[in-house]
């Protein structure tokens, strides 16, 4: 699927098996300040984050069987992951994340415009967790309308109707 954007070719696609070091690797890199507070010594944190990414692997497949988890590419490269469950009534993101390097560049904007158009023209509500901890992603969300309905401790949940 082809995503409106004037800075290149935004697509989104089916993850397969050849893009498991890139979701590793993404992972690893979209977290520092989880990793930043893990004191261990490097062969012990690679442990750590490996067996974290294993664990929401399993638990993404386990809870959203039907989702979809696609690769989001830029000119044909790799540069981020998202993963959306939709029903009847709901859109529900899941899990997004943009390399480092190509973050405020309008990307994530632009996916998530094209998933709010989807919203609004199936009358399904939008929905999302985000951690508390994660001001970037909580000042795009609220930008593009998006509500607090839920706040704990370490995730906010919001949602977006359209008008």
């Amino acid at each position: 699927m082809t995503v409106p954007w004037t800075g290149g070719v935004l697509s989104l696609r089916p993850e397969t098996p050849n893009d498991l070091q890139f979701r590793f690797d993404l992972f690893v890199r979209s977290r520092p300040p989880e990793w930043d507070q893990v004191r261990l010594p490097l062969e012990q944190l690679t442990q750590v984050m490996n067996q974290q990414f294993w664990a929401q692997t399993q638990t993404y497949l386990a809870r959203f069987p039907d989702g979809r988890f696609d690769i989001v590419e830029l000119d044909g490269q790799p540069i981020g992951r998202i993963v959306v469950n939709r029903t009847e009534e709901r859109i529900h993101i899941v899990d997004q994340a943009i390399a480092p390097g190509m973050r405020n560049r309008g990307l994530g904007t632009a996916i998530m415009r094209q998933l709010m158009d989807e919203a609004a023209a199936s009358g399904r509500i939008m929905s999302l967790k985000v951690s508390n901890a994660n001001d970037p992603c909580m000042r795009l969300y609220s930008r593009l309308g998006f509500e607090v309905v839920e706040d704990t401790l370490e995730y906010i949940e919001m949602t977006w109707r359209a008008v």
